[in-house]
């Protein structure tokens, strides 16, 4: 069989990056003819183990609708000024809080990182191989009771394919004013997701102070307690950090 042939056969099989490998070797005989077989195969089991890899972390990130898939975790700020803890984002890098279905809450004043921050989790999330997906928390809503109303199974297929999402990302959450049927929607989601998937919400106010702006309600306690028995709260601080000031008296 001449090398061009054992190419073909590579790719047809789905091995295009071990062929390309492959035609590497071939170009430069003078070099790998001074490795062993051995060597050699193991370099190309490599190469196109090492693609798969990439293509697999790049499909995840791509299906994620993160707001920032380029989001670097090697590039996050830790300027004094922000206030971030490297021990603790780095067990939050780690992501060993998935495997243990816990939560994570990012409080930061408007501008302040928090998307970024939030989508460098994601990406770090994607590289281990665990599924992501980002929402607003307006549109996570809408296309929950879009989805509710439809009454032919969008809904228990969507919380399905949510339930088997180890990542969900909340942005701007309680940005905008939310309903006792909104609350609902969450609280269902949460429950559904509970110990299945871990969740990490992005607001601009502190977290002891939800329930007031939600309302006390028995559902906004109940939501307040599933996401606080398990959560890693992170603040981003910011030299204006009126708003978060605001939340903390209300």
């Amino acid at each position: 069989m001449s090398p061009e042939q054992t190419m073909d056969k590579l790719k047809k099989m789905h091995l295009s990056a071990m062929a390309d490998a492959y035609g590497r070797q071939l170009a430069d005989l003078t070099t790998y003819r001074q490795l062993c077989f051995d060597d050699r195969l193991a370099m190309m089991v490599d190469h196109e183990a090492d693609v798969r890899s990439t293509n697999k972390i790049n499909r995840l990130i791509n299906s994620s609708g993160m707001y920032f898939k380029a989001a670097c975790p090697e590039d996050i700020n830790y300027d004094p000024e922000r206030g971030l803890d490297r021990e603790q984002l780095a067990r939050i890098l780690d992501c060993s809080y998935i495997a243990k279905g816990q939560n994570v809450v990012l409080e930061g004043a408007s501008a302040s990182g928090k998307t970024w921050l939030s989508c460098s989790f994601g990406v770090a999330a994607c590289r281990r191989g665990y599924k992501v997906r980002y929402y607003k928390m307006r549109s996570l809503i809408d296309e929950l009771m879009v989805a509710r109303a439809a009454l032919d199974g969008s809904y228990q297929k969507l919380i399905s394919q949510l339930k088997k999402t180890h990542l969900v990302i909340i942005d701007d959450f309680l940005l905008h004013e939310v309903s006792a049927e909104d609350l609902g929607e969450l609280l269902e989601l949460v429950d559904a997701r509970l110990l299945t998937g871990s969740t990490i919400l992005c607001s601009q106010y502190q977290h002891d102070g939800w329930v007031k702006i939600m309302g006390r309600t028995p559902i906004s306690e109940a939501f307040m307690s599933r996401i606080k028995s398990s959560s890693h709260v992170i603040r981003v601080k910011t030299v204006d950090d009126m708003r978060m000031k605001n939340s903390a008296l209300l």
